[in-house]
């Protein structure tokens, strides 16, 4: 009878080919009568391990059902970006994939010439995506690759063109800083969940993007202020990273050229910071300019003890969202699509990047990024905890108003 309970109950749930919201809703029904289950009920026990363990191995193949296959299909105008966003497994796509790519991500070129280098890396990287993303199915790799609109760069000049973070920066005084870490301190023995994401909680940030310019330090201390200002107030605001990128010069800041998370946390501290609405982002470093009223003015930073996934969860839990110093540069997080993160290669001495962590479960870190909604996971990545993968727990701040 409990079996057919449970067989009831899996009818009920309607994937409409979202296999992996079915697939979970499916695993809590079957787990929770393996909570239930007596020692005795040997056939349910087993059936239940059984069905949880190949929902768990076979989630991954809902890409397909979702996405097709898009080595083989030929969509239409209104289908483009679906078509090119999706699992890519073959390489033997037809010439249109191309000029699809290109019509999706706006590309366009001064010549002839550099179209033709940018399609050859292009169909490198096709081969690299399809390979990874055949292994991704077989269950080899926990992630997925895409073509997204880093798929024509190559590798070297996306590290050398928006990987731009500064790890140190001049020794200046700085008030702000709480190298005591009084609000960490004050928070460190609290009880933490055993999962978090703060977009459960409301704050859902707009999805920027940076474009061309390495301001990755500038959209980090932003946005972590603003977390703390709707975690204050409940009330949204959009800050300006413009602002940081054009006049925190005199604290070690380069605009374009990168800067640190130290220096920007230090300038919006000692000069506070204006609504994007009033000193909006652009792109490329411009002259600073009178912004008018502050909007926001932080009290104190300080930064977190590396290497330290205890200290991150506490204040990731009981402070808000943390701006965190990571390694960017393997072509797999170029070309990152979905799933939990852990290539090898993504060494943790090597940061290069900022990000806002928002969110963490047992397996995993959930941080944003400022590549706009077609990079990752609607502008988020997944990176596997435990072994430091990119360096996620050497450097992360929290903020206090």
């Amino acid at each position: 009878m409990n079996l057919i309970h449970i067989l009831i109950q899996i009818t009920l749930v309607n994937c409409n080919l979202k296999l992996k919201e079915g697939t979970d809703k499916i695993k809590s029904i079957l787990n929770q009568y393996k909570i239930r289950q007596r020692r005795c009920d040997l056939e349910i026990d087993n059936f239940v391990n059984k069905t949880v363990n190949f929902l768990i191995k076979n989630e991954r193949f809902g890409d397909i059902l979702n996405n097709y296959n898009v080595s083989k299909c030929g969509l239409r105008v209104k289908h483009l970006e679906k078509h090119v966003s999706s699992l890519l497994i073959h390489e033997d796509v037809p010439e249109e994939h191309w000029m699809e790519y290109k019509t999706v991500f706006n590309k366009s070129y001064e010549t002839n010439h550099h179209e033709t280098v940018a399609k050859t890396t292009w169909l490198q990287n096709l081969q690299l995506v399809a390979k990874h993303n055949r292994e991704y199915l077989s269950g080899k790799i926990s992630y997925s690759l895409q073509l997204n609109h880093f798929g024509d760069w190559h590798v070297n000049d996306y590290i050398s063109g928006i990987l731009k973070l500064q790890i140190s920066t001049i020794p200046l005084f700085d008030p702000a800083r709480d190298y005591s870490r009084v609000g960490y301190r004050s928070f460190r023995h609290h009880k933490v969940p055993r999962s978090l994401d703060w977009r459960d909680l409301g704050f859902k940030p707009r999805r920027e993007e940076q474009w061309r310019c390495g301001a990755c330090y500038a959209f980090a201390v932003t946005h972590a202020i603003q977390a703390q200002l709707y975690n204050k107030h409940r009330k949204w605001d959009e800050l300006s990273p413009q602002q940081i990128v054009d006049c925190s010069y005199e604290d070690g800041n380069q605009g374009c050229n990168g800067g640190s998370l130290q220096a920007a946390f230090r300038y919006a501290a000692r000069e506070g910071l204006a609504r994007e609405t009033k000193y909006p982002y652009r792109g490329k470093k411009g002259r600073c300019h009178s912004w008018g009223t502050v909007r926001v003015r932080p009290r104190r930073w300080a930064a977190l003890p590396a290497r330290n996934e205890a200290a991150i969860e506490s204040a990731l839990a009981n402070i808000g969202p943390l701006a965190v110093a990571v390694n960017a540069a393997p072509i797999t997080f170029q070309l990152y699509r979905s799933g939990i993160y852990d290539d090898p290669f993504c060494v943790p001495w090597r940061m290069n990047h900022a990000m806002l962590l928002v969110g963490y479960t047992p397996q995993y870190w959930l941080l944003l990024n400022w590549w706009g909604r077609k990079w990752g996971e609607d502008g988020y990545i997944r990176i596997r905890r435990g072994l430091n993968t990119c360096g996620v727990s050497n450097m992360a701040m929290y903020v206090e108003l």
